[in-house]
């Protein structure tokens, strides 16, 4: 077995990355932020920052049954 080290520059790139992990034919042993990476383009800023966000919000789990947002609230700043 072997451990390589690659950089995504693009969101196809990633998908199928992830579809031969499902496959179970790579494994993944930690993903670097594309915070910390230089940025490549726009798109695949934005798809790194979000499938960031997924992964450290999984296991998150809020009950917004009863939230209700109030708007004239939310803008009333002199309180």
């Amino acid at each position: 077995m072997e451990t390589v080290i690659v950089q995504i520059n693009n969101h196809y790139a990633f998908d199928f990355l992830k579809n031969l992990e499902a496959l179970n034919v790579i494994k993944v042993l930690s993903r670097q932020s594309e915070r910390m990476m230089p940025a490549i383009d726009t798109f695949s800023d934005r798809s790194a920052r979000i499938l960031e966000i997924r992964s450290i919000t999984e296991n998150a789990h809020i009950d917004l049954t009863n939230f209700c947002f109030n708007r004239d609230e939310a803008n009333n700043y002199d309180e």
